[in-house]
């Protein structure tokens, strides 16, 4: 199988795997109110997944350095697929919440190795294009997924979990028949403005990406409740999620095409700049264009920080696979934190108040980004 047929598999592993994942997420909610759960119950399923999965992303990126990660996809995949086969049997919402635990953790063998095996070999330029593939992929599958679910669930409430599991054993049986190679450290280590200092870099990155999915974890648990009092439907909030997703998509599609060209460090800073501009739409907005603005911004930065994010823990690196299960952990950090702190704030302060929270931790960040680019560049 050449390269080219190698990264064409791993971007059907990186969809079809976001379907299963976004699917069985949707539909988690309504199976646990069908087996009697309460409201906290919801909120624990809703989270426990997550966070097993932010809390074991750091050690299976350690193992993916350690052996091939081809054998943790697997396991991961087979044990993922026995777990939403059994879930619907359970009965129990506290059953429940230890399969979903454990569907975390095990989903935690698949990406941050998957990322690691795209980045075996690869330079700058192939790396940037091979990722920003990567990323359309599960982007494309996040969108996919609950669309599916929603069907799914409507015709029979095992159908989702089942098929699921169908999916993922298929993806399985295309992973088996894709030769391993042999295992290569990063060909290049970059340019001197990024071999000066790369840890710097790398640091300044990862606040980014940590900052961006704060905000999205509490635009996304958040904003329904803003948008229901504004008086926006059902199908006119998710048309403004859905904005999200697509200009995200739009931005992985770019940095695909413009390659290691579009990985630079201003491009950071002004998606940045363009997230802190968006969330003050939507703090002072009351009209679904000022929100559409915002939420399009939004996902032109979670494009960018991801791009960002997952290229400096790849490129160059000795521990791919660590730093990759790092990245992920961040970004699940984020998820979950921001809508904790976003709940607060909304709690005391209102429900606009979560937005001026986001922008203030955008802005935070930039201030520490700028701090480790300047040592990076003293360095």
């Amino acid at each position: 199988m050449g390269r080219f047929g190698q990264i064409g598999v791993f971007e059907v592993a990186a969809f079809w795997m976001a379907v299963v994942v976004s699917m069985v997420n949707f539909a988690l909610p309504l199976l646990a109110i069908r087996f009697g759960a309460s409201p906290f119950q919801l909120g624990l399923v809703g989270t426990v997944g997550s966070l097993c999965y932010t809390l074991a992303a750091p050690f299976a990126g350690r193992l993916a350095d350690r052996f091939r990660p081809k054998r943790l996809m697997l396991i991961g995949a087979a044990i993922y697929a026995g777990v939403y086969t059994v879930a619907v049997w359970t009965g129990s919402v506290g059953y429940l919440l230890l399969l979903v635990g454990l569907g975390g953790g095990v989903m935690s063998l698949f990406w941050p190795p998957l990322a690691t095996w795209i980045a075996e070999g690869k330079g700058r330029e192939a790396l940037a294009k091979a990722l920003g593939g990567y990323n359309m992929a599960w982007c494309a599958g996040m969108v996919v997924g609950p669309l599916l679910g929603g069907v799914a669930f409507q015709t029979d409430f095992k159908l989702p979990f089942w098929g699921a599991a169908a999916i993922d054993l298929a993806i399985l049986a295309i992973l088996v028949r894709v030769p391993e190679g042999r295992r290569t450290s990063a060909p290049d280590v970059g340019p001197p403005s990024e071999r000066c200092g790369g840890r710097s870099l790398l640091y300044a990155v990862w606040v980014a990406n940590f900052a961006g999915y704060f905000t999205m974890g509490t635009v996304r648990s958040l904003f329904p409740k803003l948008g229901t009092e504004i008086g926006f439907s059902p199908r006119t909030l998710g048309i403004l999620m859905a904005v999200i997703s697509l200009t995200q998509l739009t931005t992985f599609a770019y940095y695909r095409a413009r390659g290691g060209k579009g990985i630079k460090m201003r491009n950071l800073l002004l998606a940045q700049l363009s997230g802190t501009v968006g969330m003050a739409s939507v703090m002072t907005s009351e009209r679904f264009e000022g929100f559409a603005l915002g939420f399009l911004l939004l996902g032109l930065l979670l494009g960018t920080t991801y791009s960002f994010g997952i290229f400096y823990s790849l490129y160059g690196q000795v521990q791919m696979g660590a730093y990759s299960g790092l990245n992920e952990a961040i970004v699940g950090s984020g998820l979950l934190s921001g809508p904790f702190l976003g709940g607060w704030v909304a709690q005391g302060w209102g429900l606009r108040a979560p937005y001026l929270l986001c922008t203030s931790v955008i802005a935070g960040a930039l201030v520490a980004e700028c701090a480790l680019m300047r040592r990076a560049q003293r360095s």
